[in-house]
């Protein structure tokens, strides 16, 4: 035990309140002004609550509980689509979602403004024991309309923030990021993420046109490339 763990235990903080208070009392005999005996005497009694307190059981130099002991490598993300219109490319990190709109009714065709992603991200080379990592939608692009000059965020948005919701296997849901934990005993963890596109940005792309919305996760970039692959008039 170093000196500092020792001084802030209780025993420490009892022998060295005890040992203040009789050098401030007079029964130790030192060459001290009677300020230093004052200062000796004030600082002993609160050594000795202090350490009084902390027997039982309120430790006001209780320190930050440690994190599980873990070394951190490496993450292996891979991602999977439950509609036709989404592909994964898991080599390149790029995930492909190719939408049908009608310039006309101002919609979406047969419900390709929405895009439901897994990620499963697994241990990599290194990561060991109990630990955290995350998915985020990091880069959101906006479409300049030719006709109006006005700028429409790719994605609706719900108070404030960008429908892009990220849902864990133990049903927490967020916005925009969330936190992925791997348990101990476990190798990996899913997270699924479900976004929505915006109908005032998508009618101002033309066809072929495609804008790509940025993914953090597991520590690695990924890309979903929003493509306006089919129109309607």
């Amino acid at each position: 035990m170093d000196a500092w763990a020792w001084a802030t235990s209780q025993i420490g903080m009892f022998v060295i309140g005890i040992a203040l208070l009789l050098i401030g009392y007079g029964y130790i005999k030192l060459s001290l002004s009677l300020r230093t005996l004052k200062l000796s005497r004030f600082i002993g009694v609160i050594l000795v609550v202090l350490a009084v307190l902390s027997y039982a059981g309120i430790n006001l130099f209780m320190a930050e509980e440690a994190p599980p002991a873990s070394t951190v490598g490496s993450f292996d993300v891979t991602a999977s689509e439950s509609d036709s219109w989404v592909t994964v490319d898991n080599l390149q990190q790029l995930i492909t979602w190719a939408v049908t709109y009608n310039y006309t009714s101002g919609a979406f065709v047969t419900n390709t403004q929405y895009a439901e992603i897994s990620f499963t991200v697994d241990r990599g080379l290194g990561t060991v024991g109990l630990v955290q990592t995350y998915g985020d939608v990091s880069t959101v692009p906006s479409i300049t309309n030719d006709t109006t000059g006005e700028s429409y965020p790719l994605l609706t948005k719900t108070n404030d923030q960008y429908t892009a919701i990220w849902t864990r296997a133990d049903a927490t849901t967020a916005y925009e990021m969330i936190t992925i934990t791997i348990a101990e005993t476990a190798d990996g963890a899913t997270v699924t993420l479900n976004m929505t596109l915006a109908a005032s940005a998508v009618g101002s792309m033309d066809l072929y046109d495609s804008a790509n919305i940025g993914i953090s996760i597991g520590g690695e970039s990924w890309a979903v490339q929003v493509l306006l692959a089919d129109v309607s008039t």
